[in-house]
């Protein structure tokens, strides 16, 4: 095997890296988005038909009183159904669910992630699959990779997004 300098023809690590943070960004958004279209139309993934928003159903009802346990356990299960609490997550998940896969609203998009799955963290303590961390924990530390490495700036519109004027105005719309 020859060692020797790299072609122009081949990728350099931070073009390489800078691909995997958009595809990691816009699987995350597709995950978030995919969420909300199962809960609004129940689509049996997670939320079975019946539960569905569209069949009068609630996306916080049964989680937060069936599989929520732990310390926060009470605080969730008194929460569960109030339509306050429904439309804000929904509007999360598809709100930042489409600002990822658009890779738009970096600041908005990435606090709005790590507020959602700190939150979701909380709702079974301990994990049941490690004492300590679970998936979320993992996508809070891949939301702030995305962001801190550039994963906004490769497929996306965020270049685009930043010269619009409310944009400009409002720094936390970058």
């Amino acid at each position: 095997m020859r060692i020797g300098k790299p072609t122009a023809s081949r990728m350099d690590n931070g073009t390489k890296g800078s691909y995997c943070l958009a595809a990691m960004r816009i699987i995350l958004g597709f995950m978030l988005v995919w969420a909300f279209f199962d809960k609004l139309l129940g689509l049996g993934m997670e939320t079975p038909a019946e539960a569905a928003i569209i069949n009068g159903g609630s996306p916080t009802e049964y989680y937060l009183t069936e599989l929520t346990y732990g310390p926060f356990a009470d605080i969730y299960n008194t929460l569960a159904g109030n339509c306050i609490l429904d439309f804000l997550l929904m509007a999360g998940l598809l709100l930042v669910g489409v600002a990822l896969i658009l890779g738009i609203a970096s600041k908005l998009s990435t606090l709005g992630m790590c507020v959602m799955m700190a939150l979701m963290y909380t709702l079974e303590l301990p994990p049941s699959d490690n004492p300590v961390v679970d998936y979320h924990i993992v996508y809070i530390l891949a939301m702030l990779s995305i962001y801190f490495l550039g994963g906004f700036d490769t497929w996306g519109l965020q270049e685009r997004w930043s010269e619009l004027p409310l944009v400009r105005r409002f720094s936390l719309l970058r």
